[in-house]
């Protein structure tokens, strides 16, 4: 059987990793004006192609695996650009 929950556990660790990494005291703003100066092209999760298909299967009352795995590894990219 394939490991189906390879993408569910690497994000786990990327989220744990964040969170140890964050100082103590430090607030979301604080450590943005530390940081380098960055560009960002934001653009809404809502309408992306992943997210929909895993809101139609849930729709559906049937998510499959590749569906959840592909939406977990968009979180993963949007935990790894924080």
């Amino acid at each position: 059987m394939p490991d189906d929950t390879g993408q569910l556990d690497r994000l786990l660790s990327r989220l744990q990793q964040t969170l140890e990494r964050r100082r103590p005291g430090a607030d979301a703003i604080d450590r943005v004006l530390e940081g380098p100066r960055r560009h960002t092209e934001v653009r809404s999760l809502t309408d992306d192609k992943t997210v929909d298909a895993f809101r139609r299967e849930l729709i559906d009352g049937f998510i499959r695996a590749d569906t959840a795995n592909r939406l977990l590894g968009l979180i993963d990219q949007v935990i790894a650009s924080l």
